[in-house]
C-alpha cells in the first residue's frame, strides 16, 4: 500500500541452555535470583533450563501461570552415593562443585539434541567454581559472578576460635581454586562474557587479560513499591553470621539510640549468632527497643523493608542481593563502604561509611550514620529519591532482562563474524 511503511521484524528467539542450581519462584537470594533471570529469559526466547530436582515442580507450576511455555526444566542431582553426606547448608559448596563438574555431560547431551545457540550459567553467582556449561561447545556467558571480599582480620577477634579458623579455611580454598583449579581456568577461558557483580571481582587479578567484563547485578526488582513510614523504625534483614554483620549493627545501634530513644531496630533473619544478639541487647539494656522476628516468608520481609526507615546493612559481602528490595520499599540504605553494598550505594542512593581500622571505629561510624538519618528527614528523602531513580533506570527486572537479551545478541554477532 502506498504510503505505508514496512514493519520491523521481531527479534529472532535465541535457544538459550541456562543452568541455575539454585532457582525457585517466590522467595529471596539465590533461589529468587535464579528464577527471576530464568523468567527473564525465556519470555524472550526458547530456554532450557537445568537446576536441582527439588526446584522442578515449582519451576514448571510458576511458567504455567505466567504462560512461558518454551521454558523447559530438566532436573539433575548427583547419584545419592555421591551426596549421602550432604545435610542442608553443610556440604553445601563442596556438592555444588561436583554438581558443576556432572553438569558438563548433561549440557552436553542437551545441546547434541536441541542445539543451542547460547549457554549462561546464572546460580550460584561464585566466581571460584567452575561452570559445566563452560565444557559445551557454544558461546558461554558466566554470570551474574562475583565474590566475597575476605572479612577484616580486626572483625574477627573476638570471635570463637572455630569462627576465625572457618574463615581461614574458606579463604584458603577460595585462593587454591582462583590459582590451580584447572577446570575454573577453562571456564574463565571460554567465557565470551563475564557478568561481575562488583568492584570486587573486577579488580582482583584473577581474570585473564582477554576477559570482557561487564558489571550486572544478579539481583532486581519487580516494581517500587515505598511503604508508609512511621519514623525512627531500623532494619537488619540477612542470616545472623559475622559476614553480614549483625553484631556491628546491634553496637551502632545502641549507641545511636542514646540520643534517639524512640528509635527500634528488628533483626530479620535466623542465625547462630542471635543468642549472642540477643544477650548483647540485654547487656546495652535496650532489649525494649529490638525485635527478632526471625526468618519470613519474602512477601512479610517486603512488608517489614516497606515500613522500615532505614536499612541497616553493615555487610562484608560481595553481593548485596537483598539491597535494591530494600531500596525498592523507601527505605533508606546504612551500609559499610565495603563489598556490594558500598557499590550500591554509591552516588547518593544511600549513606556508605568507612570500615574503618577496627571494630569500634566501624561502630561508631555506623553510629553516626544512624544519627544523621534519624536526625534528619531532608537527608534521608534525598537518599530515597536518588535510589528511586537507580531501581527505575537499571533494577528493574524488565530492563535487566532486556539489557541480557542485548549482550546475547552482541555475542552471537561476535560468533558470526568470526565464522564468516
Amino acid at each position: 500500500m502506498a504510503g505505508s511503511q514496512a514493519s520491523t521484524p521481531a527479534p529472532r528467539r535465541l535457544r538459550v541452555l541456562l543452568s541455575a542450581y539454585a532457582c525457585e519462584p517466590g522467595v529471596g537470594s539465590e533461589g529468587g535470583i535464579g528464577w527471576n533471570w530464568t523468567r527473564e529469559v525465556a519470555r524472550r526466547n526458547d530456554c532450557v533450563l537445568v537446576t536441582r530436582k527439588n526446584n522442578v515442580e515449582a519451576i514448571r507450576a510458576a511458567a504455567q501461570r505466567e504462560d512461558l511455555e518454551r521454558l523447559e526444566v530438566v532436573g539433575h542431582d548427583l547419584p545419592m552415593w555421591m551426596r549421602f553426606w550432604k545435610r542442608g547448608g553443610r556440604g553445601a559448596m563442596a556438592y555444588f562443585y561436583l554438581w558443576q563438574l556432572s553438569l558438563a555431560r548433561v549440557a552436553r547431551r542437551l545441546d547434541r539434541e536441541r542445539d543451542f545457540d547460547l549457554v549462561q550459567h546464572v546460580t550460584f553467582a561464585s566466581s571460584w567454581i567452575p561452570s559445566g556449561l563452560a565444557f559445551v561447545n557454544k558461546p558461554f556467558v558466566w554470570g551474574p559472578v562475583g565474590q566475597h571480599p575476605r572479612i577484616p582480620k580486626p572483625f574477627l577477634v573476638d570471635a570463637p576460635l572455630a569462627a576465625r579458623l572457618a574463615e581461614s579455611a574458606k579463604a584458603a580454598v577460595k585462593r587454591l581454586c582462583l590459582t590451580v583449579d584447572p577446570f575454573l581456568r577453562h571456564t574463565m577461558r571460554r567465557a565470551r562474557r563475564v557478568l561481575s557483580l562488583g568492584s570486587e571481582f573486577e579488580d582482583s587479578s584473577t581474570l585473564p587479560k582477554s576477559a570482557r567484563v561487564e558489571r550486572l547485578h544478579a539481583c532486581g526488582v519487580d516494581a517500587l513499591a515505598p511503604g508508609v513510614k512511621s519514623g525512627g523504625h531500623v532494619l537488619f534483614s540477612g542470616r545472623l553470621v559475622r559476614l553480614k554483620g549483625p553484631e556491628l549493627a546491634l553496637e551502632a545501634f545502641a549507641t545511636a539510640h542514646a540520643k534517639h530513644t524512640g528509635a527500634r531496630l528488628t533483626f530479620l533473619g535466623e542465625g547462630p549468632l542471635e543468642t549472642q544478639l540477643r544477650q548483647r541487647a540485654e547487656a546495652l539494656g535496650i532489649t525494649g527497643a529490638v525485635t527478632f522476628a526471625g526468618k519470613l516468608p519474602l512477601h512479610d520481609a517486603l512488608a517489614q523493608m516497606g515500613a522500615a526507615d532505614i536499612f541497616l546493612f553493615p555487610s562484608f559481602e560481595g553481593a548485596g542481593m537483598v539491597v535494591p528490595e530494600a531500596m525498592a520499599t523507601g527505605a533508606v540504605v546504612l551500609c559499610l563502604d565495603f563489598g556490594g553494598p558500598g557499590d550500591m550505594v554509591a552516588e547518593g542512593r544511600g549513606l556508605a561509611v568507612p570500615v574503618g581500622a577496627t571494630k569500634a571505629q566501624a561502630c561508631a561510624n555506623l553510629a553516626a550514620g544512624l544519627d544523621e538519618l534519624l536526625g534528619d528527614p531532608m537527608r534521608c528523602a534525598q537518599l530515597r529519591s536518588g535510589a528511586e531513580d537507580w531501581i527505575r533506570s537499571d533494577m528493574l527486572w524488565s530492563q535487566k532482562g532486556a539489557r541480557l537479551q542485548g549482550i546475547y545478541e552482541a555475542v552471537m554477532a561476535e560468533t558470526c563474524g568470526e565464522a564468516a
